[in-house]
């Protein structure tokens, strides 16, 4: 089965890396640089995982938790964030998250952590 899911990340450069990289891996990748934009995604896609920046243009990554958990949609989320912040941390696993990774993360940990999400070893 090949899981769907969707980048929330605003650097275009890391956001088109992680879109082939996952692509390669056998995902099916949808990407958008704002939470604004992934929230459209949402609610227009059913997704299995969702990989979303902390820190966003227009809508960052805890208004983007924060209007998922109002649709309802209990999708699983890592984080990823350049911002040792331990607030938003914290507001990012009280929003839902499963996961916060810090930049700069190791790409094949990322792809191992999602995988076991997405099987349910998690």
């Amino acid at each position: 089965m090949a899981y769907k899911i969707l980048l929330a990340e605003d650097n275009e450069m890391e956001l088109t890396a992680l879109k082939h990289i996952f692509t390669d891996e056998g995902f099916i990748v949808d990407t958008v640089s704002n939470g604004l934009f992934a929230i459209d995604k949402v609610k227009d896609n059913d997704y299995h995982l969702i990989i979303t920046d902390l820190v966003m243009p227009i809508s960052d990554g805890i208004q983007f938790l924060y209007a998922l958990n109002n649709l309802g949609r209990e999708i699983h989320v890592i984080v990823i964030t350049g911002h040792n912040n331990i607030e938003n941390m914290l507001s990012a696993y009280q929003m839902g998250a499963i996961d916060v990774l810090y930049k700069p993360y190791d790409v094949s940990s990322l792809i191992d952590l999602c995988r076991k999400i997405l099987e349910n070893r998690i």
